[in-house]
């Protein structure tokens, strides 16, 4: 949640950041993030926030898996 507070506080780019855990599976959390553009997202992948959550993050990630997808019209 420390993660999702910084990037709504000190990304501009980042619109909604919400943080999901699935009921039948307390081994996962689910992201569901919306940047203004391509470049907010790689703003936020390579920026401080996400940086800092790769350190502390260290032994509990196994596997890191997103889609991308655009508003349909």
């Amino acid at each position: 949640m420390a993660h999702r507070a910084r990037c709504l506080a000190d990304e501009p780019g980042t619109l909604e950041f919400e943080v999901l855990l699935p009921r039948d599976d307390d081994t996962k959390v689910l992201l569901y993030e919306v940047y203004a553009d391509d470049a907010a997202f790689q703003a936020h992948w390579n920026g401080p926030s996400t940086n800092r959550l790769r350190e502390e993050a260290v032994g509990m990630v196994l596997k890191v898996s997103g889609t991308r997808c655009a508003l349909a019209d």
